[in-house]
């Protein structure tokens, strides 16, 4: 039987536009935009605090942590320092995501097993108190399989390389991502998927076997543009059957 997938909503664009002029003004309002999305169905609430603090701060995860009224994930670079604010604030979820400081957006998946002697006992540490742990990878069975060793809860399937690609690469790819869901629920990992997606990706990401949360930023800032956000969010919501 087909679950329903879960969506997370990502607000890093909402704290993008505050902090474009350089957090001098208290707008948008990062909390009101929170209850916006989860009135239009969000159910899970995504964050990444990246090191330049280009959009999240971290009063924004101390408030959320406090405030957040579905769960938080907190995406993160695999760091000390984001691993002490995470067993600071304990958000529900840690993501662990590949970060480089140059880049305009995240560009592919955390090499996991490159990394696995570093991250394994950040996720051991994370785990002990209550944090779930998903790894943010590239649909590969390589890196499926070094986020089963590393002791992740789940996988974050990137997609955003499927969704630029036409014709018969965005074939190729997405077969890659069936193969890398299947494999991922064998080893009983969680599937999750995200970056990217729009409301036309996001109908077709309903196929994709296993699936159980997305999260979902950029577009649906975008869309709340013209709809206001927690009509986009509905609308999103609608589209995950």
């Amino acid at each position: 039987m087909k679950h329903k997938i879960r969506l997370g909503v990502n607000v890093d664009h909402v704290a993008t536009l505050r902090q474009v002029r350089g957090g001098t003004t208290p707008y948008p309002d990062l909390g009101k935009m929170v209850k916006a999305s989860i009135k239009g169905g969000a159910e899970q609430i995504t964050i990444h605090l990246r090191e330049d603090r280009r959009h999240i701060q971290l009063h924004d995860l101390k408030k959320l942590s406090k405030e957040c009224s579905v769960p938080l994930n907190l995406e993160m670079a695999a760091t000390s320092q984001m691993v002490a604010y995470a067993k600071k604030y304990r958000p529900d979820w840690c993501c662990f995501v590949p970060e480089k400081r140059a880049e305009l957006t995240t560009e592919g998946g955390l090499d996991v097993k490159k990394g696995f002697k570093k991250i394994s006992p950040m996720v051991d540490k994370l785990q002990r108190i209550g944090i779930e742990i998903s790894m943010f990878i590239e649909p590969s069975i390589e890196q499926v399989e070094a986020s089963y060793e590393v002791g992740a809860d789940a996988v974050e399937l990137h997609t955003g390389k499927w969704v630029m690609l036409k014709g018969a690469r965005k074939q190729k790819e997405w077969k890659r991502l069936v193969e890398a869901a299947e494999w991922a629920n064998y080893l009983g990992l969680n599937v999750h998927a995200g970056h990217g997606l729009d409301y036309e990706h996001s109908r077709l990401i309903n196929k994709l076997p296993h699936l159980q949360e997305v999260n979902i930023g950029h577009s649906l800032i975008c869309y709340a543009l013209e709809e206001g956000l927690e009509q986009s969010v509905r609308k999103m919501r609608k589209i995950l059957k």
